[in-house]
């Protein structure tokens, strides 16, 4: 009898060992790795006047999600003056030409036609291609749900949205932004960073820190190439590693004491402290370009103290 009892005892432990591997290896199969192939940028080359300050290249989902140019191209129209065209002033003493001069009769419009160059191999664009049909498979199953996330924050910034009117700024902060990396997403991996916004109520309740690593829900949406989650909650830290705490009163400082930066240099872009901010018009229009705001207050990205 006791033969057979540790007979039995050892084959329950082996069976129960062997359904762990089991298991293990069914969660493998079934777990996947992605990257961003919205924000690769080493494919194209897009000459409009636009990009001139995109050092890190034009991403695949402006030319390929928003304008929809390769291979057929886009067309623009620069406001031009002939006074100005001539080195003359202004006969109603303008600086540069805008939306009140349309009336003027100096006033024209150039049509400016642009085509974007592929960089890479055609065979390897075409490899690209497939690889990104999956992938766009993938987040149209995750999109606009509410899905299980986990990831390391990197850093906590504020939420800034831009509402002043025709350039002008008027900054305000609605919450606080969770910059991402190491993401689960269900059960697959996710490699590159991603974002989540916090209303200032979340975030307080949750007492996050940098490089907290949570579990939390969102629902997943794709803001221009980025992967970004809302109506985040349930957060969860599963680990902490003691490191800064930000309250939210100091993110509402940033609004007063960040500064904008001129153009899009590929140090910005990478930096954590480097905020693309959308701007939105009193009429609700949203504007097609984004604001890189430093919430350090560095005006010069040569002169920049930190490092990436």
């Amino acid at each position: 009898m006791e033969r057979a009892k540790l007979w039995e005892s050892s084959y329950t432990s082996r069976t129960i060992s062997f359904s762990i591997i089991r298991i293990g290896r069914i969660f493998s199969a079934m777990q996947q790795s992605w990257r961003n192939l919205y924000k690769v940028s080493d494919l194209f080359f897009c000459p409009h006047r636009l990009h001139k300050h995109h050092e890190s290249g034009t991403s695949v989902w402006h030319v390929v999600k928003y304008k929809e140019c390769y291979p057929n191209g886009c067309v623009s129209f620069a406001w031009k003056c002939r006074k100005f065209d001539d080195g003359h002033k202004c006969p109603r003493d303008k600086k540069h030409v805008g939306k009140d001069c349309f009336s003027c009769p100096f006033f024209y419009d150039l049509k400016l036609a642009y085509s974007p160059e592929l960089k890479a191999e055609s065979s390897e664009y075409d490899r690209f291609r497939k690889d990104f049909a999956e992938f766009e498979e993938w987040v149209r199953e995750m999109s606009g749900k509410r899905i299980e996330v986990r990831g390391k924050i990197k850093s906590i910034n504020p939420l800034l949205t831009n509402h002043g009117d025709n350039g002008s700024l008027r900054i305000a902060c609605r919450g606080a932004l969770l910059y991402m990396v190491d993401g689960i997403f269900g059960y697959d991996l996710f490699r590159d960073p991603f974002y989540a916004r916090l209303s200032f109520d979340v975030y307080d309740r949750a007492e996050l820190a940098v490089g907290d690593v949570i579990d939390m829900k969102g629902q997943l949406e794709i803001d221009r190439g980025r992967f970004v989650f809302g109506k985040v909650g349930n957060i969860d830290i599963v680990r902490s590693e003691n490191g800064e705490t930000i309250p939210s009163s100091q993110l509402k400082q940033a609004k007063f004491t960040g500064t904008v930066i001129d153009g899009q240099p590929a140090k910005c872009l990478r930096c954590p402290h480097g905020l693309l901010i959308d701007s939105s018009q009193s009429d609700g229009r949203s504007s097609p370009r984004r604001l890189l705001y430093c919430t350090k207050g560095v005006t010069d990205y040569h002169f920049c103290p930190y490092n990436v």
